[in-house]
């Protein structure tokens, strides 16, 4: 049969390049769900420290003034997060299909609350400044639908490669070739099956070039995560060293001890910091 072996051979090599593809969306998958696990550790972590802190008397004013800066940080993550949240929520109740077009057919009614969180707050949210929390009725439904469709996340550098993240919670894209059709003679099935093959090759291309994208993203993604759990790490051994001063008068503990405590203030204000660092400021970087 006229250039069967082609499009055979062809479509072998789009499943291929599909299944590579497919394999990559669920390391990414995995390593934004593994930052966003320890960013949620590490918000809890700062939380004790700070607590911590204030148990002692009489600590320099800098520590205080470190903390309020931490404050900022997390506060950010949390709106980061309620964006994310009321975002489902408001595309859910709108019916939204966001793997429209991509072979999955998945709706947002699939996709988990964690999983949009941690697409928000690994890509950015690029919102207007106004959470979604505080709009109300269509203008809210706009403002999730708009996220939800990328533009939003376009706008804020997160490109391609946030909108592939968004659909990518939804399943693996499918991609569009199906399979041959028939023909009525021999002559147009062996045109058919070179255009076939033609179509088949050039999306191949396509999935592996947009593959190595989110190859790239992935090593970002895990660089990110080993930065924050390095640094998370580091902090909590030093709350269970200093631990014991609970209640303490700052003025009276060891130097060695008032030099600790500095050092922990001083993590515990990078850490916060990496709580809103997105895949786009490491790119930058």
């Amino acid at each position: 049969m006229l250039f069967k072996k082609t499009k055979d051979e062809a479509l072998n090599i789009h499943e291929r390049a599909r299944k590579k593809y497919n394999d990559t969306v669920s390391e990414l998958n995995k390593a934004c769900a593994d930052l966003y696990d320890s960013r949620t550790k590490s918000k809890e972590c700062i939380a004790k420290v700070e607590e911590l802190v204030n148990s002692i008397a009489n600590t320099p004013r800098e520590f205080k003034k470190t903390f309020e800066m931490v404050h900022v940080a997390v506060k950010k993550f949390n709106e980061t997060e309620n964006y994310a949240r009321e975002s489902l929520k408001n595309a859910r109740e709108a019916g939204v299909n966001v793997a429209a077009g991509v072979g999955t057919g998945a709706t947002v009614a699939s996709l988990a609350p964690s999983a949009m969180m941690w697409v928000a707050t690994t890509f950015g949210t690029a919102s207007t400044g106004t959470a979604i929390a505080n709009l109300s009725g269509a203008v809210a439904t706009k403002a999730a639908l708009a996220w939800l469709g990328g533009g939003a996340l376009s706008a804020g550098g997160a490109g391609v490669v946030g909108g592939q993240a968004l659909l990518a919670m939804a399943g693996p894209i499918g991609w569009g070739i199906a399979g041959a059709t028939a023909a009525v003679s021999a002559s147009a099935l062996g045109i058919k099956n070179k255009q076939l093959a033609d179509k088949v090759i050039e999306e191949a291309r396509e999935i592996t070039m947009a593959g190595a994208k989110l190859k790239d993203t992935v090593a970002v993604v895990n660089n990110l995560k080993m930065e924050t759990n390095l640094l998370l790490n580091q902090l909590s051994k030093q709350y269970e060293d200093y631990y014991h001063l609970w209640g303490a008068d700052y003025t009276t503990i060891p130097s060695e001890n008032q030099i600790g405590l500095g050092a922990m203030v001083n993590n515990t204000r990078s850490l916060g910091e990496l709580l809103n660092k997105t895949v786009g400021d490491m790119n930058a970087g």
